[in-house]
């Protein structure tokens, strides 16, 4: 019964200290969380089973910082600065024929969201810290 009840009460502390909508990767004895920075992912996780690229969070298109007229002659208005969306990539890692395919996705170098896509194939990537079969 004291087992019990201390696993409960491990499990309700874990679920506190997970931020925002307690979306987290476990890999094997790792942990990833979101508003993890990349680097501490790979630390824990390793590095992912394969990795997709946006550029950009404005569907895939990448802003350039400055605009200028097209025009050579003297302009009344100035150059238009805008700010550059960040880098996203989304990170999978294929957890086995019994589990499932994590997907990562970082925006601008940090853990935005986790999400599951179908269940994965062969051995599993997700063991952490390098340690896979």
């Amino acid at each position: 019964m004291k087992k019990l009840t201390m696993l409960s009460i491990a499990a309700a502390l874990l679920t506190a200290i997970i931020p925002g909508n307690g979306a987290a990767f476990r890999c094997g004895d790792g942990l990833a969380i979101v508003g993890d920075k990349t680097g501490k992912v790979l630390i824990e996780c390793g590095p992912p089973t394969a990795k997709e690229s946006a550029g950009a969070r404005a569907g895939g298109k990448i802003v350039k910082k400055t605009e200028r007229p097209k025009k050579k002659e003297k302009s009344a208005t100035p150059a238009v600065r805008r700010e550059a969306s960040p880098k996203v990539e989304r990170w999978f890692y294929n957890c086995g024929e019994h589990d499932f395919v994590y997907v990562l996705t970082f925006e601008g170098g940090v853990l935005a969201k986790e999400e599951t896509e179908g269940y994965g194939k062969g051995s599993s990537d997700c063991l952490g810290k390098g340690r896979r079969r």
